[in-house]
């Protein structure tokens, strides 16, 4: 059975998404702040509560936001890996993508010891400029802080 035009498409989109999150996942948890705010648009914003409660707008914002974090994490002697996993890619209007993913935050201490840190979703609209993916809009929810009704899902 062949794939049809449409199917390969979005197996092309959906494996260069894929890049795009391991490359720019890897530059975050190796404190590469610079790197990493120029994967978000110049107008994006961030919010992750409860850490992150109001949104973090514009590329400048991120960027010292990340750069402080990359800072702190290296002066405590800590690494934080983050695993992108069950990935959800859904085409979106003006070809905008959105992006629902699970990640695990791992936390390794100075003593090398490491743990779970925190288990939250991450959702991402990425939009295209220059010919890049870059991550427009992004809400981080960790699972103690959803909310879910019975019979719903967590985001509507």
């Amino acid at each position: 059975m062949s794939l049809t035009t449409a199917q390969q498409a979005f197996e092309r989109t959906y494996a260069e998404v894929l890049q795009f999150y391991a490359e720019h996942i890897q530059a975050m948890d190796e404190g590469r702040a610079e790197e990493v705010a120029l994967t978000f648009t110049e107008d994006a914003s961030l919010v992750s509560p409860p850490k992150i409660a109001e949104p973090v707008r514009g590329r400048a914002n991120l960027r010292a936001g990340l750069r402080k974090a990359a800072d702190a994490q290296a002066a405590e002697g800590v690494r934080y890996r983050r695993c992108h996993t069950m990935m959800s890619v859904r085409p979106g209007p003006d070809a905008e993508l959105f992006v629902r993913a699970y990640v695990q935050v791992v936390r390794t201490g100075p003593d090398g010891g490491s743990h779970l840190h925190a288990m939250c979703v991450c959702e991402d609209v990425l939009v295209r400029r220059d010919g890049a993916l870059k991550i427009r809009e992004r809400v981080v929810t960790r699972d103690d802080q959803l909310r879910v009704d019975p019979g719903s899902s967590a985001h509507g």
